[in-house]
C-alpha cells in the first residue's frame, strides 16, 4: 500500500532557551486547550530509580518539549504566542493540511470503492 503524505507545518524548538520545560509548560497548555494537541513534553534522560539522587516527584526530572503528531496543527500560533522565552518558532506549510491522511491501494479508488464503482462495506457482524 502507498501513502500521499501531504506538507504539514512544523514547530522548532531552541533548547538552548529552553532547557528545562517544568517551569513553563505554557506551550503544551495553549496547544490542548486550541485542540491540536501535538506539543508534549518528554523527560531529558531517564532518570535514576535509586539512591540520593533519585528524583521524589516528576517536577524534579528535566524535561523538553518537543512536537508529535503535526498533522494535527492548524497552526494557529498560541504556541508561539504564550512562549515567555521566545523558544518556538512555527513554520507554516505552503498549502492547507487536511485532516486525515489517504493511504491507496491498487485496487481502491478513495477508502470504499473499488476501481470498477463497486461500493466496499466491512462485515461488522461476522
Amino acid at each position: 500500500m502507498s501513502g500521499y503524505v501531504t506538507p504539514r507545518h512544523r514547530i522548532y524548538f531552541d533548547y538552548e532557551a529552553c532547557p528545562n520545560a517544568n517551569g513553563c509548560l505554557k506551550c503544551v497548555d495553549a496547544c490542548i486547550k486550541n485542540g491540536s494537541n501535538c506539543i508534549g513534553y518528554v523527560a531529558k534522560e531517564t532518570p535514576k530509580t535509586t539512591g540520593p539522587d533519585a528524583p521524589k516527584e516528576l517536577w524534579d526530572i528535566p524535561h523538553r518539549v518537543f512536537s508529535w503528531y503535526m498533522v494535527r496543527c492548524n497552526a494557529c500560533g498560541k504556541c508561539v504566542e504564550v512562549c515567555p522565552k521566545k523558544a518556538i518558532r512555527l513554520v507554516k506549510a505552503q498549502r492547507p493540511v487536511p485532516r486525515a491522511v489517504v493511504h491507496q491501494a491498487p485496487d481502491l479508488v478513495m477508502c470504499a470503492t473499488l476501481k470498477d464503482g463497486t461500493k466496499v462495506t466491512p462485515d461488522f457482524e461476522g
